[in-house]
């Protein structure tokens, strides 16, 4: 009887309470309207958002629509009063976020579109995100494209708008804003936007990958294609995902010929971080194990060495194919008479090793043959090594 007697006051004590805080909140807010000065205004909500009253909902859009459309707005034409009608117009627009206040999207978004003041604009597109105003997504999403080119001068107030542009796509949720999303993440900002924005895209849906690899796909730039591999690297999806990713960097690195050094560089780099991916996460099957082989006919030694190890960390029959069709040339070689360069051997080396890796008997054959020709001691102790890896599989 005594607990059932606490609960009723306890809970008459929480309904006077929100009886108050409802009552001081209509209180300032008749107060807010009866006052003329804009300064005493903004005096007022100082005590009114604080409360973070939904109930407000209409009052804070009224009090909006009168400082855009109504008497309220000559404020914002008056240089003089511009300063005090761009500050009250924020904390509203701010307010109307904080309660998620939806009825106002279509105000708080002429705002967020004419708003001269890179702060207004940035407050009121976050508002925006805050409220769910998915109807707003594509605009924003192109303002944030356009931003992303950096084409102005301005670029302190540019970066303030992106930051809100940001904020409001990652409230969304909108898959249209994945593109942008993602150029912003590797874009001129500081740190504080592009690391925002990474987060952003990578919460966008369930799986960040096909726009991801859409993008990896059509990018022009190498450098933008090396970026969507690497963030789909960082991603936390199943391995799976990210092998088929690094794959299509691979196919996109190979599938190109430069003359400039600097875009020769690149596109190496590009496939060392595509066939990088592979050995961690795994080699996919279809056209992955011919793309590394090709890796290694055309890479320079670096590139050779990390292909054949992807090769040896697939283990299927096309990719220990490939690696004993090697082993057997340099085993021609050798047995002809042609010395093998310091760089061929490396290769050899390279190769025993993905075979013991791949643990796939079609690379016996070619190990084994190894005792036979005139190897270094050395390396016949590796093709052996091998060879006892393989069957012990």
């Amino acid at each position: 009887m005594m607990k059932k007697a606490l609960a009723i006051i306890a809970l008459g004590g929480f309904i006077i309470m929100n009886s108050v805080a409802d009552e001081a909140g209509q209180s300032w807010a008749r107060l807010y309207r009866r006052l003329p000065d804009i300064k005493q205004k903004y005096a007022v909500l100082q005590n009114l958002t604080p409360m973070d009253d939904r109930s407000l909902e209409s009052f804070y859009l009224d009090s909006l629509n009168d400082l855009v459309y109504g008497n309220l707005s000559q404020f914002r034409t008056d240089r003089a009063t511009y300063d005090d009608w761009e500050i009250l117009t924020r904390t509203i627009v701010r307010e109307l976020g904080e309660i998620k206040g939806q009825t106002a999207s279509d105000v708080v978004w002429d705002v967020a579109r004419t708003a001269e003041v890179p702060l207004l604009k940035s407050e009121a597109l976050i508002a925006l995100g805050r409220m769910r105003a998915v109807e707003y997504a594509e605009p924003i999403a192109v303002m944030l494209r356009n931003l992303n080119f950096n084409t102005r001068s301005d670029r302190e107030a540019a970066e303030i708008e992106a930051y809100g542009a940001v904020v409001a796509l990652d409230k969304m949720k909108d898959p249209i804003g994945f593109e942008p999303l993602f150029y912003a993440s590797i874009g001129w900002y500081s740190n504080r936007v592009t690391g925002l924005a990474e987060q952003a895209l990578l919460e966008l849906g369930d799986d960040p990958m096909p726009p991801l690899t859409g993008i990896l796909m059509s990018a022009a730039d190498y450098r933008v294609k090396r970026s969507a591999l690497n963030l789909g690297l960082r991603t936390d999806v199943p391995d799976a995902g990210k092998s088929d990713i690094a794959a299509a960097a691979l196919s996109e690195g190979l599938k190109y010929s430069e003359s400039d050094p600097t875009r020769i560089r690149q596109l190496a780099e590009l496939r060392t971080d595509a066939v990088n991916g592979m050995i961690r996460f795994g080699v996919p099957e279809g056209d992955a194990p011919r793309l590394l082989n090709q890796a290694v006919d055309e890479g320079e030694l670096d590139e050779k060495l990390f292909a054949i190890q992807a090769l040896g960390r697939s283990g299927g029959d096309d990719a220990t194919g490939y690696l004993a069709e090697r082993l057997s040339f340099y085993n021609d070689r050798q047995a002809s008479g042609l010395a093998l360069s310091r760089e061929e051997l490396t290769i050899v080396r390279q190769i025993i090793f993905s075979l013991g890796e791949s643990g796939n008997r079609l690379g016996l054959e070619p190990l084994a043959q190894m005792a036979f020709l005139d190897y270094t001691p050395s390396l016949i102790r590796d093709s052996k090594s091998a060879i006892e890896k393989i069957e012990g599989q």
